[in-house]
């Protein structure tokens, strides 16, 4: 977690106003999710039922579900934004972690949400035409669709047990039987929630008055309601080490209220007339908040702690840098100021960290290069090979290409190299011209393999990586190249000729220096 306050985004408002419009805008999304879900459920439930019992006229009711789960489903879909970007402002490393860990799964959503929006359509278009085709259709529809709240509820549970990060992450959530138990019974709370509130929504504003759908739908509530009581029971267990008094308030009112629910719908005879159940357009509205108000106090004594340290971390790095700033402003004006079509300037961004500044090949990088960069300093060679080298690179070591550049950068560039290194010097003869008889025969017996009897590239070295260079066009000052001789030149061909005697390297020395043609 070292530098994990990296990835903190800065928020808007303070802590506590973050979480109450998270808890707004997710309430209200929440509240279409389940709308849309239950919508689903029961189209699909009672399509199967209307065509295995006979009762084809309900068939018309089913078509008037799936209009409404149109609009539902984009509600949902839209107001979904808003939470989703909050909380990766509000508890950003917690969230993003998560998220990452069940990347396969969360991207998977953009499809699951897809297929099922588009097999739920099918469902609800020539239904009584083709009732298998369209059941099949959407039984695979509600699969997909239920499945979506399956990956959110992990993300989520993943999300507030940042204990269980790496386990997770190395071998799944099948490795946590306690966090797997956590997250299914969440799961099973949400789909309990979907089935109450999508049967308690077309209760009231799609049955059109008719008695039977009324008692379908009040004993659908009832065991909706069992159902997410069941399953919330279960889910307290699974944190019951997390409950606190906020958590048990929240809660207790929840059960209360479904509790009140259950007996409308067993005391009330709700399939009479739907006034009677007029008191559940208040108690679901209090449930959904004293659910979600125990996970919000839930998730925030899991993450908080961890979030307030990441800022403390945060601050602290902020403090350190401080001092920097000023310096680093400076320097990034001075960067802004710059003209970059200068031979200077290109050198300096593009060859120092390796050549280094004097030409001296002792750059930044220059230690991490299995071949050194070369002296600049020490080269003496014809300006048109130079160019082609700096054009072109060279195949084998770290020298690239730098065709990105025009000719007229490549130009300034060779400039100032040859204004600050001399690179196109007439090569000097050294001060001990040596044994030339001796290295005469030295060169044509060894040499000339690789650099060709003329100081030209023999057709063997050409296939070298990297080729030794052309020595009719090419050259060094007479130390280096005696050092070269001497002690060879890592990562190459090149190898040392300290065997030899002094005069004999010294007369090499001034036979590769007289090969040199002038342009």
């Amino acid at each position: 977690m070292n530098n994990l306050h990296d990835l903190l985004l800065a928020k808007p408002f303070g802590d506590p106003a973050m979480e109450l419009i998270l808890f707004g805008s997710f309430a209200l999304h929440l509240l279409f999710v389940l709308l849309m879900l239950g919508t689903a459920m029961i189209a699909v439930f009672f399509f199967a039922h209307s065509w295995i019992t006979g009762y084809r006229f309900e068939l018309r009711w089913d078509k008037r579900v799936l209009r409404i789960h149109l609009a539902l489903k984009s509600l949902a879909v839209v107001l979904g934004v808003a939470p989703l970007l909050i909380i990766q402002v509000l508890w950003s490393v917690p969230f993003l972690t998560a998220a990452s860990i069940m990347a396969p799964y969360w991207l998977g959503l953009l499809g699951l949400m897809i297929f099922a929006f588009l097999s739920l359509d099918i469902l609800g278009h020539k239904m009584d035409v083709h009732p298998v085709r369209h059941l099949i259709f959407g039984v695979l529809g509600l699969a997909a669709l239920v499945a979506v709240p399956a990956v959110f509820t992990a993300v989520l549970s993943l999300m507030e047990h940042p204990d269980k990060w790496s386990l997770v992450a190395g071998r799944g959530f099948a490795a946590e039987p306690g966090l797997l138990f956590h997250w299914f019974m969440r799961y099973l709370h949400i789909l309990g929630a979907a089935a109450l509130f999508g049967g308690a929504f077309h209760y009231f504003f799609s049955t059109n008055g008719a008695q039977e759908r009324h008692y379908h739908l009040s004993h659908w509530m009832v065991v909706a309601t069992l159902f997410q009581v069941v399953a919330g029971m279960l889910l307290l267990v699974s944190v019951q080490e997390r409950l606190t008094p906020a958590v048990i308030t929240a809660v207790t009112v929840g059960v209360f209220a479904a509790m009140l629910l259950l007996g409308l719908a067993f005391y009330r005879n709700p399939e009479v007339d739907k006034r009677r159940m007029a008191s559940v357009l208040v108690l679901l509205p209090v449930i959904l908040v004293s659910m979600l108000l125990a996970r919000q106090f839930l998730q925030h004594q899991a993450v908080a702690p961890m979030q307030a340290q990441l800022e403390t971390r945060a601050r602290e790095a902020r403090q350190s840098l401080a001092p920097l700033q000023a310096a680093a402003l400076q320097g990034f004006q001075a960067h802004l100021a710059t003209v970059y079509d200068n031979g200077e300037t290109i050198y300096a961004n593009s060859c120092a960290f390796c050549h280094g500044q004097d030409g001296g090949g002792h750059g930044p990088e220059a230690a991490s290069l299995i071949i050194p960069p070369e002296k600049l300093n020490a080269v003496r060679a014809q300006r048109r090979y130079l160019y082609q080298v700096v054009l072109k690179g060279v195949p084998g070591s770290g020298m690239p290409y730098f065709s990105v550049f025009d000719r007229d950068k490549l130009d300034s560039l060779l400039e100032y190299m040859n204004a600050s290194f001399s690179l196109t010097a007439p090569p000097q003869p050294p001060a001990k011209p040596g044994d030339l008889a001796a290295a005469k025969r030295v060169f044509a017996g060894t040499c000339a393999t690789c650099h060709g009897e003329q100081g030209q590239v023999s057709a063997f070295g050409a296939d070298l990586r990297p080729a030794p260079p052309d020595l009719t066009r090419y050259g060094l000052t007479p130390q280096w190249a005696y050092a070269v001789i001497t002690q060879g030149y890592n990562g190459t061909v090149m190898q040392p000729f300290n065997d030899l005697p002094e005069a004999t390297r010294w007369g090499l020395v001034s036979l590769v220096a007289s090969l040199r043609k002038e342009p």
